[in-house]
């Protein structure tokens, strides 16, 4: 991966004059410190890079290469296997590839194939690639897209997709399945975090008159885990394997007002997102401790709602680009319960909120150089109180500011 971005940059003068290619993207480099649990990190950064090569045959087909790498260097609470994990660092390498062949009457039809690496290191002493949580995705999908309108002066875009995902964590395996024979221990499956999700999703967007932006996007995903069994409540593992539904419904609008002189010219936009999502699993949950043995269905159940209002504020005179945001979430288990901190259960269902607010600005220093300072707050609260396994409740704050070159 590195060697493949490394090519693209170096090739960059020579793809923009070649015929019929294109190459664009940025490339940033940030410096910052995290916050979390009212604890100051050290000194750490954020950098990312995003390419895309695009070739034409003819008007009518083509392709493009896209190429993305990103490293994060403050830590981070990311969902895996059920719950809130904690991560000092992560480094994101993906690589695609799409054709495009175009039709009349606006139509469009995009096979696609691509390849994601994600590391993560819990300590800071752990090496990269040694990660529990290490994974890669293998994907691919078919896309159909047409452009046309609604009346004369509605442009509308829509997109019907179908994509498939093979998720391998390349060095979380079970010690049961490692040390069952020798134990006589119940075997859950060797691999039980891999999974194969096939989706199919409907993605339309809409400009409207006024300087008014519509866009809906909806999805169904059909999680399967080949190596994970499901469990009872006699704590036997059965030959039926774990399989889940996800649903998701993300609506978003955004308006352009009218230039105001406050400040000098300031065109204004205003946005906000609200989705809704659910899981479904055919999986439960047996704690064995014998402090608190407790059979738990339908313990990877849930419903999330989220909203987030936006604004964004250009500076016509200066370039000068601000925004602002904040989004608010809301995470119901029907089935989970909650616990006391010494692990006892109560008859109370686990419910989490969480809030995070980000301020950006953009300045410009030259035709493809800008100069971006972030700052980023986020909180989350639950009324689960017990977090040996994973984290529910936990404040943090990160600023950091570089610059974004795009080419």
């Amino acid at each position: 991966m590195k060697k493949i971005l490394l090519s693209l940059l170096l090739l960059t003068p020579a793809f923009a004059g070649a015929k019929d290619f294109e190459l664009m993207g940025k490339l940033d480099l940030f410096g910052g410190q995290y916050f979390f649990q009212g604890q100051s990190g050290a000194l750490n950064g954020y950098g990312l890079f995003d390419a895309q090569l695009a070739k034409s045959f003819s008007s009518s087909s083509g392709f493009f290469i896209s190429a993305r790498s990103a490293y994060t260097g403050f830590k981070q609470v990311d969902e895996l296997a059920g719950g809130g994990t904690l991560f000092q660092q992560s480094l994101d390498n993906s690589l695609g590839f799409t054709w495009i062949k175009r039709y009349e009457g606006g139509y469009s039809l995009k096979p696609r194939a691509g390849y994601k690496s994600e590391l993560f290191r819990e300590t800071k002493d752990e090496k990269w690639g040694q990660g529990l949580y290490d994974s890669n995705r293998y994907e691919g999908g078919l896309t159909l897209e047409r452009k046309t309108r609604l009346g004369l002066s509605t442009p509308w875009i829509y997109q019907l997709s179908w994509d498939l995902y093979y998720n391998r964590y390349t060095r979380f395996k079970t010690l049961a399945s490692q040390y069952g024979q020798e134990l006589a221990a119940p075997d859950p499956g060797s691999r039980t975090l891999d999974t194969l999700t096939n989706q199919l999703s409907y993605d339309t967007e809409l400009d409207l008159p006024g300087f008014l932006k519509a866009e809906i996007f909806a999805a169904v995903s059909l999680i399967g885990y080949p190596d994970q069994k499901v469990i009872n409540s006699d704590g036997v593992y059965l030959p039926s394997k774990r399989s889940d539904s996800y649903q998701a419904l993300n609506l978003s609008l955004s308006k352009r007002y009218n230039d105001f002189t406050l400040l000098g010219q300031v065109r204004p936009i205003l946005g906000v997102g609200l989705s809704f999502a659910n899981l479904f699993s055919n999986q439960s949950h047996l704690d064995t401790d014998p402090a608190h043995l407790k059979f738990i269905r339908n313990f990877y159940d849930y419903t999330e709602v989220r909203a987030s209002p936006n604004a964004q504020f250009t500076f016509i005179g200066s370039g000068l680009i601000t925004r602002l945001g904040y989004e608010f979430a809301y995470r119901h288990y029907p089935g989970r319960l909650k616990q006391n901190a010494d692990g006892t259960y109560t008859s109370s269902l686990l419910s989490q909120y969480s809030g995070s607010f980000t301020a950006e600005a953009v300045y410009p220093l030259a035709r493809s150089l800008d100069l971006k300072l972030q700052g980023n707050w986020a909180l989350s609260r639950s009324n689960n109180r017990y977090e040996q396994v994973y984290r529910y409740n936990y404040s943090s704050s990160m600023y950091f500011t570089g610059i974004e070159w795009r080419f």
